[in-house]
């Protein structure tokens, strides 16, 4: 795995400027790649101001190093780059469609674990293309731990987007016509782990952590009265 501590000697590498890191990367050995990116990530973390431009090399040449198939073509380095820094997770959530079709589904997930929630491609300036045929949109959740659907309500474009920033579940309440945060009363609160759209851009599918009972009724789903189909086929309480 992708840890290091600070390293006196990448640090000095990191201050003589972008050419001295490329070169001292490119003939590194294992070990001294891991250090000299942890340092570089720590570098980045706060994104100083006093050499923006610097950092923004840095940024660029992390960028090369994130999408390169050296990388992507090893599972495990790839999975321990996203999950151990903040910076590499934010560089591989803008070049998705780089990634392995095998290894996909596990770096959304280490993603969602660096970040708290999974943007999954999702641009928070521009949400319009899940809107283009009704300004909601159905969102289904479903336990990513039981996998079992717990709810289906909708989500305006607001509540996506407060959806996205905050990491839990907001919806339209098409009743009380109002945004609707999800267990905000309860407690029973939804942890978004990862968000889908369908082939259509027209329905959503959220992975949570549910804490407690989703349904209202005191039910942990709110599917659970059965009209078709052998007990329990669905995975009923």
């Amino acid at each position: 795995m992708f840890y290091a501590a600070y390293s006196d000697k990448e640090n000095e590498v990191i201050r003589q400027g972008i050419g001295a890191i490329r070169a001292y990367f490119a003939n590194a050995n294992e070990q001294e790649k891991k250090d000299l990116l942890f340092c570089l990530d720590r570098f980045l973390d706060p994104w100083f101001g006093y050499d923006l431009p610097y950092a923004e090399e840095i940024w660029r040449f992390l960028e090369e190093i994130v999408i390169s198939d050296e990388i992507l073509d090893v599972k495990e380095d790839a999975l321990a780059l996203i999950c151990n820094y903040g910076t590499v997770s934010a560089i591989l959530t803008e070049h998705l469609d780089r990634v392995p079709e095998e290894l996909l589904f596990d770096v959304k997930t280490c993603i969602a674990e660096m970040r708290g929630v999974l943007y999954m491609g999702f641009d928070l300036n521009d949400l319009d293309k899940y809107f283009v045929k009704a300004e909601l949109i159905p969102a289904i959740a479903v336990d990513v731990n039981t996998k079992q659907v717990l709810m289906l309500a909708y989500m305006n474009k607001e509540s996506l987007r407060k959806t996205l920033e905050t990491g839990y579940t907001w919806y339209w309440s098409r009743s009380r016509q109002e945004l609707w945060n999800k267990g905000a009363t309860s407690g029973h609160l939804q942890k978004v782990v990862s968000i889908f759209a369908d082939c259509d851009n027209d329905t959503l599918l959220v992975n949570v952590e549910q804490t407690g009972n989703a349904c209202h009724t005191g039910h942990y789903s709110c599917f659970f009265t059965q009209i078709y189909g052998e007990p329990d086929v669905n995975g009923g309480e």
